[in-house]
């Protein structure tokens, strides 16, 4: 996407926007915002704020090395939980994503059969993620 077609910012209007806050579940539910007003949002905010700070301070969850990036979702129900990555993993998990065979299924809401599929093909890529993560991690330890 080049700069004339990138969005904007829903807040401001003025910047690009370059994070997406997702909520509600469902696919495009949720804000585009710039940085700036990312930040000055007072709940997101907040929770980026303390986001950046587990990775300043974090590992990765893959071979324990600095932390570089990472993501993570926060719910009132189930608290916070994030997954941080060093930069070697963190190219791990783009190599994997690229993949074909590693694409999402696409579904129409309100097909439950196929939304099932879904949800279980996402279970399936995590627990193939963490074992192609981890080979790559024994590789290197190995060389």
């Amino acid at each position: 996407m080049d700069d004339q077609d990138q969005k904007l910012c829903d807040n401001c209007h003025e910047r690009p926007a370059t994070n997406h806050i997702c909520y509600g579940g469902q696919a495009g539910e949720g804000r585009s915002l710039c940085q700036v007003c990312l930040m000055q949002d007072s709940e997101v905010g907040g929770l980026m704020q303390h986001f950046q700070e587990a990775v300043r301070v974090g590992h990765c969850k893959y071979c324990g090395a600095s932390a570089e990036m990472g993501s993570g979702n926060y719910s009132s129900v189930t608290g916070e939980h994030f997954s941080l990555l060093c930069k070697a993993c963190s190219e791990d998990f783009v190599e994997f994503v690229r993949r074909p065979e590693n694409a999402p299924l696409d579904f129409t809401p309100g097909d439950e059969v196929a939304m099932r599929k879904a949800v279980s093909h996402l279970t399936d890529l995590e627990k193939r993620k963490d074992e192609f993560i981890r080979q790559r991690v024994l590789e290197r330890k190995s060389k």
